[in-house]
This record gives structure tokens, C-alpha cells and sequence, in this order.
């Protein structure tokens, strides 16, 4: 059974096998230039010079190339290998001869599951382990592993997206019954799972770490005006190799104030600005991509306020990567496993419904197979003893 499922899939399991060897070739002759360029700055002390330009732009076009990559590569594989694998037997029949072999049915979708489910896994974490080599010298200089766009794309994670998209199209498949509708729900269920999963429970899987950090230490206050009246705008700050989840204006209590409360407190400590803008704020004042003004007149209200406010930020610590990268992956295998599960017994169980009243089924020699042919009504032929 094992053979008979290798001949079904070795078409795609070969034609991706030299996508993933010509894809292997790019990222290692790239990756090495990459270290050479990196070595030659000097490694990370360009870092703290701030003279790492040159290793920003090199290669940048495959360097964003490279994210999106690994981050299709689970969803095509559960497109193209996990959706078909149950709903093209479905759709064109053929299930009906493999049924009624020797074979139960769960062993036959288990066994093909098991062949096809292992391949896919093992091509996401070798792309993964390509794609985390090769921005090593790039990670190391922006110290942004925690990022949701960085960490997605490096460690251990594709290795779980990869399961849960295929197993999703698996399901999907013996669903739907049709492969192209099992190819767009399988795309549609992978990415929302994706985005609900980043956006609502990556940041709960482990505890937060908080840190108090002065309105003057950054760029993660400013103030946002409106043709009468001005109010204070706080930012996740970026701390290096950590992921800030949350950024709070609070009292020297610690007590989070709002929108009235600070409002207030900016009347005490900035009339002037508290009642609208100033038509001059001041030389160099700026406005930076979120909308808020910084700069100029503005800062002696800024160190004003610092004397009552401080920013409250929640923040996954860089010692949390490798275990949220375990979780996650393990969360998501987890989920694969539950949804084979789930198949492989819905599989069986239509197999063994008992017929409905009237109803007749002809003994085969899998006791799970599909009726091939009703009751004739024939009494049976006794031959005759030999001798």
C-alpha cells in the first residue's frame, strides 16, 4: 500500500523536489556573498556604528523575496498536495475501486495521508532552515527576531503551518467532495487561521514582561492636534530582539489614565497647547508617520509631562523566541493531527453504517467496503461431492 501511494505522488513529490534543489542552489551561493559582506563590515560592531547600509542593500530584492516565499510555501503545499489527495478520488470516482480491495479504508487514507504528510513537512522545514540561514547576518544586525513579519518567517513555524494546511485541505477535501472549492476554502482557512492565530493568541502564550520607560527616552510620544485642541500619542516603542506588544500612558501610580484625565493633566502642565495649536509650534517641529508632532515647541511640554506620565510597555523578551516558536509549531501540529484524526474516523464510520431497513449489502472480503452489487434473489448452486 505504501508503493501504491509513492506512484500516486511521486509526480508532485519530484517536481517539487527540483523546485526546492534550484531554490536550495539560490539562498546558499547568495548566503555565502551575504557572510562575506557581512564579515567584511566587520559583523555585528557595524551595528553599533551605524555603518551596516551596505548590508541592508545587498540583495535586498531576493531579502523580500525570501519572507513571502516560506510564508506560501505551507499554504500552496496544502493547495496542491492536501486538498486533491481525498477530493480528486471523490470527484472522478476512483475511490470506489480502491475501497473494495483488500485494504479498509482507514488504513488506505491513513497510509496516504502518512506518505504525503511527512513529505510536506519535511519540505517546509528544510526551506525554513534555508530561509533562517540566510538572513542570520541580516537578523543579527536589525535585532528584530520577534517581530510578527520576522518570526513568522524563520525558526520552527513553517514546519507547523505546513501540517495544519495540509491536514486542512485533507478535511476540507472529503467535505467538499470537489478540488477546486477544496483548494479555495483550504487558501481561505489557512490565512484566517494565520491571522487570528498572530493576532490573538501568539501574544497570550507566555507571560509579558512590563517596563517603565520616561517620555523623554524616545520617539514613542508625540502629540496629535485637531484645529482646537490637542491630545498626548504613545507608540510600542522598539526594543532589540523583543516583541513590545502594548504601550500605555500611565501615572506615577501606574494607574492608566483616560482620554479626560489626560486631558486634564495636559491643561495643568501646557495650557497654552491644551486649547488648541499654536500657529508657530516651533522651529524643527515635525510630524512623523503615525500623524503625531514632535519636535520643536512641543518638547518642553513633552519633559513637562514626563514629570506626571510615564510609558507602560508590555513585551515578549528575546529569552521567550525559541519557546514561542515551540508552542506555536506544536499548537499547529497538533491541530493537524486532530483534523487526520477526525477524517480518518468519519472515513471508517461511513463505512460501517449499517443499512437502512429493506435494505441488503453484499459480503465482500473488506468488511468496510462499498456495495458493488445488490441481491439477486438466486438461491445458491450446491455442486456435487467429489466421488
Amino acid at each position: 500500500m505504501i508503493w501504491v501511494a509513492w506512484r500516486q505522488f511521486r509526480t508532485q513529490a519530484l517536481v517539487t523536489l527540483g523546485l526546492l534543489a534550484a531554490f536550495a542552489v539560490l539562498v546558499l551561493v547568495t548566503g555565502l556573498h551575504l557572510r562575506d559582506v557581512y564579515s567584511g563590515l566587520g559583523g555585528g560592531h557595524c551595528s553599533a556604528r551605524q555603518d551596516c547600509t551596505a548590508l541592508g542593500d545587498h540583495d535586498k530584492a531576493l531579502a523580500d523575496l525570501l519572507g513571502p516565499a516560506l510564508l506560501a510555501i505551507p499554504a500552496l503545499l496544502g493547495m496542491f498536495w492536501g486538498a486533491p489527495l481525498i477530493a480528486r478520488e471523490l470527484e472522478s470516482g476512483t475511490y470506489r475501486l480502491a475501497w473494495t480491495q483488500s485494504v479498509s479504508r482507514r488504513r488506505w487514507l491513513s497510509i496516504r495521508v502518512a506518505v504525503v504528510g511527512v513529505a510536506a513537512l519535511a519540505v517546509a522545514g528544510l526551506a525554513s532552515w534555508l530561509v533562517s540561514w540566510w538572513f542570520a547576518p541580516l537578523d543579527a544586525v536589525n535585532m528584530n527576531r520577534l517581530d510578527p513579519s520576522v518570526f513568522t518567517a524563520r525558526g520552527t513555524v513553517a514546519i507547523g503551518y505546513a501540517g495544519f494546511a495540509f491536514a486542512f485541505g485533507v478535511a476540507a477535501g472529503t467535505l467538499t467532495r470537489r478540488t477546486l472549492p477544496t483548494m479555495a476554502v483550504t487558501l481561505v482557512g489557512f490565512i484566517a487561521a494565520r491571522i487570528a492565530f498572530t493576532l490573538w493568541v501568539r501574544p497570550h502564550l507566555l507571560a509579558t514582561k512590563h517596563v517603565l520607560l520616561s517620555l523623554t527616552q524616545g520617539q514613542n510620544v508625540g502629540f496629535i492636534g485637531s484645529p482646537t485642541s490637542v491630545s498626548v500619542f504613545a507608540s510600542t516603542p522598539t526594543i532589540p530582539n523583543a516583541w513590545a506588544i502594548s504601550a500605555t500612558l500611565v501615572d506615577r501610580a501606574h494607574h492608566t489614565l483616560n482620554t479626560a484625565q489626560l486631558h486634564d493633566l495636559l491643561a495643568r502642565a501646557c495650557p497654552t497647547m491644551a486649547v488648541g495649536l499654536p500657529q508657530n509650534p516651533g522651529a524643527g517641529a515635525t510630524k512623523n508617520s503615525a500623524g503625531s508632532l514632535t519636535g520643536g515647541g512641543f518638547l518642553p511640554c513633552l519633559h513637562a509631562l514626563s514629570h506626571h506620565l510615564q510609558l507602560l510597555v508590555a513585551y515578549q523578551p528575546p529569552s521567550h523566541y525559541w519557546p514561542l516558536q515551540a508552542l506555536e509549531t506544536g499548537i499547529f501540529l497538533a491541530a493537524a493531527l486532530a483534523l487526520i484524526g477526525a477524517t480518518v474516523w468519519r472515513a471508517g464510520r461511513r463505512a460501517t453504517r449499517k443499512p437502512g431497513a429493506g435494505q441488503r449489502r453484499e459480503r465482500t472480503a473488506n468488511s468496510l467496503a462499498l456495495e458493488v452489487a445488490p441481491e439477486t434473489g438466486v438461491p445458491p448452486v450446491r455442486l456435487p461431492k467429489d466421488g
